[in-house]
């Protein structure tokens, strides 16, 4: 018989998790995959009017669900416009790129962190100002996989 260790549940008050910075997002981690047995991880995100990742694609799902504010969101040549309640999953390894409409905006970001682990935190500890030092950058997009799309 297999027995298996109850992991603990993660109860987070409104603020609470780890707050790190994304060329000018703010993040704030719900859970990670070492904490989901490595299925998901889960980032409240708050940013600014205009900002966003160009085209790109990464091997991991990504899901964003907006909870404040507005975001248009590119899934290869199809754009929309996500508000609150709207939820848009994106595939793995689909070409995708967001921007910020509205003044601020606030969304989660759900990833299947197989391929991702801990991409973001790793972001944040090189690239929290609104500008990115690729020298920097480049390795981070190369150990995760990451193109951009010219």
């Amino acid at each position: 018989m297999q027995t298996s260790t109850m992991r603990k549940p993660i109860i987070l008050t409104p603020g609470e998790g780890n707050q790190f910075s994304v060329i000018g997002a703010q993040f704030t981690t719900k859970a990670t995959g070492e904490e989901t047995n490595g299925t998901w991880a889960v980032y409240e995100i708050t940013d600014t009017q205009e900002n966003g990742p160009p085209l790109h694609t990464h091997p991991w799902e990504e899901a964003f669900y907006i909870l404040e504010g507005e975001i248009d969101i590119q899934i290869a040549t199809e754009t929309i416009l996500a508000s609150p309640g709207c939820f848009v999953n994106i595939p793995h390894n689909a070409p995708h790129a967001f921007k910020v409409r509205s003044a601020t905006t606030k969304f989660l970001i759900l990833i299947a962190p197989k391929g991702a682990k801990k991409f973001y935190e790793e972001m944040g500890e090189i690239a929290d100002s609104p500008t990115v030092n690729m020298e920097k950058a480049q390795p981070v997009f190369n150990k995760y996989g990451l193109h951009f799309f010219d």
